[in-house]
């Protein structure tokens, strides 16, 4: 059975549950397997791994983890893995391993899979894996309390922190930096503690089984409680009747006649467990001055009373000055961090670039795009993908993806604000704990992912026009469709909810079933159309009164806006044709609390910007009449002009190649465009939307000295960014094309400028 570019025919699930994702026990994939990593713990052996393949451009980074009793089992699936089509290169694999069964089971590992084993440092790995984590995933740092789930942007301010890696037994490591490390306190009572007694005590071998023993079990049946001893609260000294006086305490106490069950008894010792971890973490935290507590390892595995009893320890201990932090891949550490210390001491080498070339007003200049090539040691970042999802185990209250590798490093934009008093957050509404506008946006979603049927049924997607393709729609929407059921129940499945991770996901979605540009024959059709008519809008421009010019360009902007496939309520006019710039121009509107071009206008009349960087949003007459004759405006006002847009495709958007034809075309148009002042750039992302936290490091080094920011497009301009600030001028030009929850009082095609 193919899903994709992926050949799941004999995929199997790991029996014991033990937190694979539902895509990676696939034997006869057709990706190629480029590097394994394996942290074998007491309990667990934990597997990364990283495929390249056609689905992701820089390579995909995968997980899984099976129980140590049977670490035949994951010997065998590293087999597997290695008896995959293999890397192009001569490089012989090697297996990146830590943890103490990395010894213990060094001599099974290399007698099965015959190949050089590398172990890494356990406590090393696990700080690496922790560092990279935080500064890669997004929404992977988290608190929980009172089932309550809140993300946290912990990469600003790292260090110090203190690490508390819960397994068999506990360590807990003090990290002041990169490479920074200590381990300065543990304890034996930890995952394994509660396994063993329970096993003891119930019967029960599956920890799984176990957790779930928890969820109806009441230990005040058998804990000796404050109130057992006191009747009530003791209040002058802050415990509360409910507080556990003694653990397992009631039991013998016969005046007490408790009567419990086993599942009383798995809740008693869970608290036992994780309320002394708790405990030792916060006194070790004052003891070395540190507030920052990461707890990690397999032993939470997302279960919400195992957080929650964490949380309401260092909450109690602390009197509300610390706070729990968990992570959604915290069972993973030690293999994540085991497999970027052996990438570390990989030598840099000659790799192709697989975005547009760096030098891109170069590339403006030549018939075809050089095949660049440049020497990087680890010059990517990762994204992570949703579009196949897993669960480190059945009851985590969140979900992991696939982390697809970038083929550059991304960066923050260098004009950006982003502090302490001013926090960026891309998202203009989180959706988060919002039912009512989850419930608008899901179902506005579910409508337009349905539309698209209706559009390759009626011929207007050429792309989407043979079987095979039909197909693979089809299968698009079932897919996209199951994960919008799911966020409906479990809204924080996939990280906080926004409008941007909606869209952001559709299109991982697209791409997972080899959809990769759906809209390319569109596109193409309304840029030839576009750029036949542009030479009769510029020779309209320029008999303009000079004092009008600037505010018609931007109206331009605008009404191009509005070719947006992506908008559910314009697609019949795009489908019929029947939309043009003109009508476009008439149908959007100007209110004053949304329209600030006219201290736009002023203000460039009377001054001229060094450089300017331009988000780009769609093909066709958006980009062609819209944004290249305002484009055209400032390379006449003497301003060097960098173009950003989508590295690959997302609805019909221009991506970055696309608009290096389009300018060199223009270029014949136009002598205005024959300069190397123009430049294009791709912003490595793949939606609608934009986080200017993360784009390609050369588009940030480009950019590094425009004094003018200029955002296109309601995806980037007002679903994200519509609140973010930049340390110069900036103009945000959007239309508002559907309905908007949180300001009804605006109605459709109303401007943002």
């Amino acid at each position: 059975m193919m899903f994709g570019s992926i050949n799941s025919s004999g995929a199997i699930i790991d029996v014991t549950r033990h937190g694979e994702a539902s895509d990676i026990l696939l034997p006869n994939q057709i990706d190629r397997v480029q590097k394994v990593a394996v942290d074998i713990g007491g309990s667990l052996a934990k597997v990364v791994y990283l495929t390249s393949g056609p689905r992701s451009q820089g390579g995909r980074l995968h997980f899984a983890a099976f129980e140590t009793d049977n670490v035949e089992k994951c010997v065998s699936f590293i087999r597997t893995l290695l008896d995959s089509p293999s890397d192009t290169s001569e490089n012989e694999p090697v297996i990146m391993a830590t943890g103490g069964g990395a010894h213990r089971f060094r001599d099974l590992l290399n007698k099965e899979l015959g190949v050089e084993i590398r172990v890494e440092d356990e406590m090393e790995s696990l700080t690496a894996g922790l560092n990279f984590l935080i500064r890669e995933v997004a929404d992977e740092v988290f608190t929980y309390s009172e089932d309550t789930m809140q993300f946290v942007d912990a990469a600003a301010d790292m260090f110090p922190y203190m690490l508390v890696n819960i397994g068999s037994g506990v360590s807990i490591l003090k990290v002041t930096g990169d490479d920074e490390f200590e381990r300065i306190s543990g304890t034996s009572l930890g995952g394994g503690t509660l396994w063993g007694l329970l096993n003891l005590l119930t019967g029960v071998r599956s920890f799984d089984a176990m957790l779930e023993m928890t969820k109806t079990g009441d230990n005040a049946k058998v804990d000796m409680m404050v109130g057992d001893i006191y009747g009530t609260n003791y209040g002058r000294i802050g415990l509360k009747a409910s507080n556990i006086a003694s653990s397992m305490g009631g039991v013998y106490r016969k005046t007490l006649d408790k009567h419990f069950d086993d599942s009383d008894v798995a809740r008693s010792i869970l608290y036992m467990v994780s309320n002394n971890i708790g405990q030792i973490a916060y006194l070790n935290a004052q003891l070395h001055g540190i507030r920052h507590i990461y707890f990690g390892g397999y032993f939470i595995r997302g279960h919400p009373l195992t957080m929650h009893t964490l949380s309401y320890a260092i909450n109690f201990w602390s009197k509300g000055e610390m706070r729990a932090l968990f992570l959604r891949h915290e069972g993973f550490l030690g293999a994540t961090g085991a497999f970027f210390i052996g990438e570390r001491a990989k030598p840099a080498t000659p790799d192709v670039a697989l975005g547009v070339a760096p030098d891109v007003s170069q590339t403006l200049n030549e018939d075809k795009a050089p095949d660049v090539r440049r020497t990087r040691g680890r010059t990517y970042s990762f994204t992570e993908n949703f579009s196949i999802a897993g669960a480190i185990a059945d009851d985590a209250i969140g979900s992991l993806g696939m982390l697809d590798r970038e083929p550059s490093k991304l960066e923050p934009l260098a004009q950006l604000v982003n502090t302490a008093k001013c926090p960026y957050t891309p998202d203009t509404v989180d959706l988060t704990h919002e039912p009512r506008q989850q419930e608008y946006w899901i179902s506005a979603m579910q409508r337009n992912t349905n539309g698209l049927l209706d559009l390759a049924d009626s011929g207007a997607l050429p792309g989407c026009s043979d079987p095979e393709s039909r197909h693979r729609l089809s299968r698009f929407v079932s897919l996209y469709l199951t994960h919008l059921h799911k966020l409906q129940h479990r809204p924080l499945s996939y990280g906080a909810m926004s409008v941007r991770a909606l869209l952001g996901l559709r299109e991982q979605c697209l791409h997972e079933v080899g959809l990769e540009d759906i809209f390319a024959g569109v596109k193409k059709h309304e840029t030839d159309e576009a750029l036949n008519a542009l030479p009769a809008l510029l020779h309209e421009i320029d008999a303009m009164n000079e004092c009008d010019r600037p505010r018609v360009l931007l109206q331009n902007v605008l009404a191009g806006n509005m070719f947006d496939w992506g908008a559910t309520q314009l697609r019949g006019a795009l489908a019929e044709g029947s939309l043009d710039l003109d009508k476009a121009r008439d149908q959007i509107t100007w209110r004053p609390e949304f329209d600030n071009g006219a201290d736009f206008v002023a203000r460039i009349q009377q001054h001229t910007y060094s450089q300017a960087v331009v988000f780009v949003d769609n093909s066709g007459a958006d980009v062609c009449l819209g944004v290249l004759p305002f484009v055209r405006f400032l390379l006449q006002q003497n301003t060097r002009v960098v173009l950003a847009a989508n590295s690959r495709p997302a609805l019909n958007d221009v991506t970055d190649r696309e608009l290096v034809d389009i300018v060199r075309r223009a270029r014949v148009i136009d002598p205005a465009f024959r300069t190397d002042m123009l430049s294009v750039c791709g912003t490595g992302s793949s939606g609608p939307c934009l986080d200017l936290r993360k784009l390609d490091a050369r588009l940030v080094q480009t950019s590094q000295n425009a004094d003018l920011v200029v955002i296109v497009g309601m995806g980037r301009a007002i679903h994200s960014n519509y609140y973010a600030r930049f340390s110069c001028d900036s103009l945000k030009l959007a239309v508002f094309k559907t309905k908007w929850p949180r300001m009804p009082q605006v109605p459709t095609y109303t401007t943002r400028c």
